[in-house]
């Protein structure tokens, strides 16, 4: 979707309640978002509460509406970190760059034409990976435009999974965007909460947030749903 156009939040919301609204028609909705997700997940939310639906959980993981970038250091810091762990390599980094590159000068959508016109043989892998790379780039360029765009406070409750960030605020930017924010801390970084070792730890205090959310007329329904 994001390579064809659509590759604004908005776009993506109207996406994802387009989706929802198939699947779950009626009934409580429950959200979760990790990165521009947790924005995708706000715009979600003050979709359904407008069209009468019941947000009974809109959680966040680290999202954060303060705008900051990495600095140069911080970058090369952290691709050497990756490189060290091998999460990245040679080629993965060449078409990120290839990817920033097409994306500050506008030429994205040219690029993926000429990726899906040529990804055949030995050269679709990397079009695989320049596609993914170049999907990235568009979400965050997408994401630093939202946060320019003002928002309203929603009459809700969420939860913001927050990683350690020394010296930022508690809310990182999301205090006055809901009724009510609580925050739990969790561990990794940002770009590694999500995934082991790290998610053996956070996965439990996410289920248990969501848990509590559900009432014991929920619960049973769960509990004795027929399966198919």
């Amino acid at each position: 979707m994001i390579l064809r156009g659509q590759n604004t939040v908005a776009d993506m919301a109207d996406s994802a309640v387009e989706q929802i609204c198939r699947a779950q028609p009626t009934g409580h909705v429950r959200l979760l978002g990790h990165s521009l997700g947790g924005a995708v997940a706000f715009e979600v939310a003050e979709r359904l509460l407008a069209a009468g639906r019941t947000v009974k959980f809109l959680g966040i993981l680290d999202t954060s509406l303060l705008g900051e970038r990495s600095t140069y250091w911080e970058m090369v810091t952290r691709t050497f970190d990756r490189i060290r762990t091998n999460r990245v390599t040679a080629d993965r980094m060449a078409c990120r760059f290839l990817a920033k590159i097409a994306v500050k000068t506008g030429f994205e959508a040219q690029l993926a034409r000429i990726l899906d016109r040529y990804a055949r043989d030995e050269f679709n892998a990397t079009s695989f990976r320049t596609k993914l790379e170049l999907q990235g780039q568009l979400r965050g360029r997408a994401f630093y435009r939202w946060l320019a765009i003002p928002r309203r406070t929603l009459p809700i409750t969420a939860t913001l999974f927050r990683c350690a960030r020394p010296k930022m605020p508690l809310a990182i930017g999301w205090d006055g965007a809901f009724a009510h924010l609580d925050v739990i801390p969790v561990v990794g970084s940002h770009f590694d909460m999500i995934t082991e070792p790290h998610l053996v730890i956070n996965r439990p205090l996410i289920e248990k947030a969501v848990e509590q959310t559900y009432s014991s007329t929920e619960v049973r329904n769960r509990e004795y749903r027929p399966s198919t």
